[in-house]
């Protein structure tokens, strides 16, 4: 007899996902709050590098979601543009087939037969 561990259902592991994002903003701001104290051009106090670090990163985070937001409503314009388009392609098609059409059926109704179809019917 064999034992197998699939069928197994371990549960957690999901604060990991909430301490993720706060660690990594964490030490991002702490980078470039140690950037901006090392590397500034203008002498900074500890206070001062910790807001630039952490407000630096603020706006990296306000960039991001005005990006993604910006994506999104660029793919429905892109997707209002599109229907635009194949609505005018359709007109122009309609407007410039509409002639040619009743040309050819006046065409077709106007012709003659050449021979009779039932010539027992004119007796």
């Amino acid at each position: 007899m064999t034992t197998s561990d699939y069928g197994d259902a371990r549960r957690g592991g999901g604060l990991a996902w909430l301490y993720a994002p706060v660690v990594l903003i964490l030490f991002l701001g702490g980078a470039l709050s140690a950037g901006a104290y090392f590397y500034s051009d203008t002498p900074l106090t500890v206070m001062e590098s910790i807001a630039a670090g952490f407000g630096g990163l603020a706006g990296l985070i306000l960039g991001l979601i005005g990006a993604a937001f910006g994506i999104v409503v660029g793919l429905i314009g892109a997707l209002v543009g599109l229907v635009a388009a194949g609505g005018a392609v359709a007109m122009t098609l309609f407007i410039i087939a509409s002639p040619v059409i009743a040309i050819v059926l006046l065409f077709l109704l106007m012709r003659r037969q050449k021979t009779c179809p039932d010539p027992a019917m004119h007796d």
